[in-house]
């Protein structure tokens, strides 16, 4: 069966539309996606990541890092992540998600999520311990 000049035109748009949409919809999937602030922000300090890279270690609806973490002395945590630029507020209300990276060389960054942004992040050397503040490069 031979197609006619005028099937082949509309075949070729509706898959020109169908590809155009595949974009948009893969474009949209990205921008929304639960990370993308936290990979984003990671990205300007020159990491290499994808949104789909960091590991959720939970949400908690209308909380604070405080109140999540009660107990747990925050100090060291919150002066390294306000030497990286982060605001640090462990006493801020909202939802917050704890994502957790862990790097080529094992170190794990933590991120604190408030309402989609970075509120609290830094860098914890698993052999030792140490907490240190992102640096961008």
């Amino acid at each position: 069966m031979k197609m006619t000049e005028g099937t082949r035109i509309i075949l070729l748009s509706i898959a020109a539309l169908l590809v155009v949409g595949a974009l948009l919809l893969n474009a949209s999937i990205t921008e929304n996606h639960p990370y993308s602030g936290a990979a984003e922000t990671l990205r300007e300090y020159g990491y290499t990541l994808d949104d789909d890279d960091f590991y959720n270690a939970g949400s908690f609806p209308d909380s604070t890092i405080q109140d999540i973490l009660a107990g747990q002395d925050l100090s060291e945590a919150v002066a390294a992540s306000a030497a990286g630029g982060f605001p640090s507020d462990i006493n801020a209300r909202g939802n917050i998600m704890l994502l957790l990276l862990t790097l080529e060389n094992k170190d794990v960054v933590t991120v604190f999520t408030r309402d989609g942004k970075a509120e609290l992040c830094f860098i914890q050397r698993i052999s030792s311990g140490e907490i240190m503040p992102l640096t961008k490069e």
